[in-house]
């Protein structure tokens, strides 16, 4: 005897609901494969011809997968801030990453960011001023020399912008001499960035300038590696 004879229907609506959400599960992740292929396209092409349309192009097209995969509340808590820290923070781009650091580290901390371009800039500090954020300014900088005292720094973040300095030993060089000992270095990268440095090259450049490897989180397509500055760096 079949289930309707007995009495009861089929439910029929759960199923129907289930394929709707199994579709529209396919859908948004075929939208966001094909948006991450095409990023990829557009990236090699910007290495091959760096205009500022590409660039422009590559970084709209990014947003989306940096949502998915590095947010700034997910690079914020790999960190490992705690309130009342400084942080240095070279290349905000338009401002969330900055913002969510100065959450982080409460109104007893703050946050200097240094950026890399001056649309940056006005980006970043038009997003903060939105936000209302009072813990974080945003200064212009060649990314060379720093314009901070030396060890005056409890940890410093670069999300995506090793690859847009001129220097990056020189840039790493600086951020050593302005971190305070045991602090931390964190660097993110994303492969949907034009700029994505691979991990062994991070890894490499970051021992080559005195750091010591503490952490990895993430994979390929997007990951965090924190470094530390060796407490022997009080020594004279």
């Amino acid at each position: 005897m079949t289930p309707s004879g007995l009495g009861f229907l089929p439910n029929r609506s759960g199923r129907t609901v289930r394929l709707a959400a199994g579709t529209i599960g396919r859908l948004a992740l075929g939208t966001l494969v094909l948006v991450f292929v095409v990023q990829i396209i557009v990236r090699l092409l910007y290495r091959m011809l760096p205009t500022r349309f590409l660039s422009r192009l590559a970084l709209s097209l990014d947003a989306p997968i940096r949502r998915r995969f590095l947010s700034p509340t997910v690079v914020a808590r790999r960190i490992g801030l705690r309130v009342g820290m400084r942080v240095l923070h070279v290349g905000p781009g338009n401002g969330p990453l900055t913002e969510a650091l100065s959450h982080t580290v409460g109104k007893t901390g703050r946050v200097e960011a240094i950026a890399l371009d001056a649309d940056g800039l006005q980006r970043a500090r038009a997003h903060l001023a939105a936000a209302g954020v009072e813990n974080a300014s945003v200064i212009p900088s060649n990314g060379q020399r720093l314009p901070f005292e030396d060890q005056s720094f409890d940890a410093a973040c670069l999300d995506s912008s090793l690859g847009r300095v001129a220097d990056a030993h020189g840039i790493l060089a600086d951020i050593w001499r302005v971190l305070r000992p045991a602090a931390r270095l964190s660097i993110s990268e994303i492969i949907s960035d034009p700029a994505y440095a691979f991990r062994k090259s991070v890894e490499t450049r970051g021992e080559q300038a005195g750091f010591e490897r503490l952490e990895y989180f993430g994979d390929a397509i997007a990951y965090t590696i924190n470094f530390r500055k060796p407490i022997v760096a009080l020594q004279p």
